[in-house]
């Protein structure tokens, strides 16, 4: 009986955090909205034109899948951390029996239902809109999944880094648009100057990109294995330098 009220305890939570989101049409532009329309405006424009060898879908259907894992994982989740760190909310629930991991936890899976959602709505534009068939399709969606977690630690981790709200929203809206050129998502990354092709190497979006796009067609591999490996590194190396500076600042906190 207490496993089945602690779940309809969860389910209500999950159901006022959706709530929540829904009426900040901010977050939903973002996270969904423009990433949908972005896919639904360059599928018209550029669907039969092929890029180094592959179509356009395989390019642009793993890189459009990433902005929503930006826009609902990291910005969205990291964002709401940091609004409750300030308002004091973790604090005050310390000091109650509820379960400060299951507050977060339910956080966390609301980012996650948001970025599988995106990722759904994306997939079936290309199905049924384009056409497109794909190749690997166990292959791709379990590369997302893998990502959309790897995606909320980034989130959380930096809302755990950073304490005021202003200071988030700002830094995340000096990066995000530099990252979204340089992820080789919209713009290919062949067509820019050979320095922002070089900035590109420490953007972690043109990197989870590199990666979707081997899931989604895997005879990319054989055609870059260095890059594949080297974004693979990278992507782990971060998630680890962020997971020490996180491990410090929960310990300074405590």
């Amino acid at each position: 009986r207490s496993e089945v009220k602690m779940m309809a305890m969860l389910i209500e939570q999950l159901k006022v955090e959706i709530k929540v989101y829904l009426r900040q049409p901010l977050y939903l532009l973002f996270s969904l909205l423009m990433p949908v329309f972005s896919f639904l405006f360059f599928g018209m424009m550029y669907g039969n034109v092929d890029y180094n060898g592959f179509s356009f879908f395989a390019n642009y259907i793993p890189g459009f899948s990433v902005i929503i894992l930006f826009a609902s994982s990291v910005y969205n989740v990291g964002n709401q951390v940091v609004g409750d760190k300030e308002k004091g909310i973790y604090k005050r629930l310390s000091a109650t029996p509820i379960s400060l991991g299951r507050i977060m936890g339910v956080v966390v899976f609301k980012g996650f239902l948001l970025a599988l959602l995106g990722f759904v709505i994306i997939l079936l534009l290309a199905v049924f809109r384009f056409n497109v068939t794909l190749p690997n399709p166990v292959i791709y969606c379990v590369s997302y999944v893998v990502t959309i977690v790897y995606s909320l630690c980034l989130g959380f981790g930096a809302g755990i880094l950073i304490d005021k709200l202003n200071t988030y929203s700002a830094a995340m809206m000096a990066f995000f648009m530099p990252m979204f050129i340089l992820s080789d998502t919209t713009i290919p990354l062949s067509m820019m100057p050979g320095s922002f092709q070089k900035v590109a190497m420490i953007n972690p979006l043109y990197h989870m990109t590199n990666v979707l796009r081997v899931a989604w067609d895997i005879e990319r591999y054989s055609s870059d294995v260095k890059g594949f490996w080297f974004s693979m590194a990278f992507l782990v190396g971060l998630i680890i330098v962020a997971g020490i500076f996180v491990g410090i600042k929960w310990k300074k906190k405590k």
